[in-house]
């Protein structure tokens, strides 16, 4: 009867468990630190079978949340970056990954080791009280149960790792910005103000990371772009950046078929007389500035094809510059 019950357990305990993977904790780092999964067929060679049924709405969009799918992690949850506006969940066969957590009952110190061999750098972060350490794209922590930890992914960094501005940095940003605008967006100005540009190794653009931003500048080495952009990772506030760039009457619409964006236009021109775009102009380039949709006051005014909000106390999520197609 003892032998019986035994081996139930073990059944239990082996169901989700997949053949074949790792069973040492710091194996499975290991494996996810020397080629970190982009899909999620290659999350599950790594962890074990997640079991997503494209034909239940709930898996085929995520997030999956999983019970000991390989011998090695305890819990897994697992979201997938699907574009629902653009993309049919269903027929996704093998989506994207956008962030996944992976827990471990036991394999922290061994872990922690190999992530710091590998990162030696690690920063010290907090997630709300928890403590995190970062080692590259991963994140580290403690679980409060014996030899515990959770290690995290994130196709785009989490809030909790991007740095705070203080008032002086914001203040020096948006003047740095209206700088490199009101020059023309010249690699120059940029080069001062924000730092050098480096060549993209896959593209024909160059970069320049900043630890709350990220410039792309296309083409790679010219003087000036033809297209220039600004990805703010923690939104920047507006305050008077609309003016000192030519925006008169600054205000927020949306530009596409799902009414998910805000961008600036101008009230005082239908269309910018530089360049015939219904989008705010400067120094013969296009003025392109996305804002967060949240907390912005709508009006009674409509724009073609939108509601129009009010731009006061908007906040960016980028700043970007093109030029015209004529």
């Amino acid at each position: 009867m003892k032998t019986r019950v035994m081996a139930a357990g073990l059944a239990v305990l082996m169901i989700g468990a997949a053949p074949g993977k790792p069973e040492n904790p710091a194996d499975v780092v290991a494996a996810l630190v020397g080629k970190p999964p982009g899909v999620l067929s290659e999350l599950e060679a790594v962890v074990g079978p997640l079991h997503r049924n494209p034909a239940k709405w709930e898996d085929a969009v995520g997030p999956l949340r999983r019970v000991s799918p390989g011998p090695a992690v305890a819990r897994a949850s697992v979201e997938l970056a699907i574009d629902v506006f653009h993309q049919d969940p269903a027929k996704e066969a093998d989506p994207s990954l956008a962030h996944w957590d992976l827990e471990f009952r036991t394999g922290r110190d061994a872990s922690r080791q190999l992530l710091a061999r590998r990162f030696p750098r690690p920063a010290a972060l907090r997630d709300g009280g928890r403590p995190v350490l970062r080692f590259g794209d991963f994140y580290f922590s403690a679980l409060e149960v014996g030899d515990g930890f959770r290690l995290s992914w994130y196709r785009e960094e989490p809030m909790f790792a991007v740095p705070e501005r203080s008032e002086a940095e914001t203040a020096r940003l948006l003047a740095d910005l209206a700088a490199i605008a009101n020059a023309g967006f010249t690699r120059q100005a940029i080069e001062t103000r924000l730092g050098r540009l480096v060549p993209d190794p896959w593209k024909e653009s160059d970069l320049l990371h900043g630890s709350t931003w990220d410039v792309t500048y296309h083409p790679s080495g010219a003087a000036r772009p033809d297209r220039f952009s600004i990805q703010f990772k923690r939104p920047l506030p507006s305050r008077d950046l609309y003016s000192r760039v030519g925006i008169e009457r600054p205000a927020v619409r949306s530009n596409d078929t799902h009414m998910q964006s805000r961008d600036i236009f101008d009230q005082a021109h239908r269309l910018s007389r530089e360049t015939g775009y219904p989008m705010p102009a400067l120094r013969g380039y296009v003025i392109d500035i996305e804002v967060d949709p949240k907390g912005l006051a709508i009006t009674d005014r409509q724009a073609p094809g939108s509601p129009v909000w009010k731009a006061e106390g908007s906040r960016i999520l980028s700043f970007g510059a093109f030029l015209p197609r004529h």
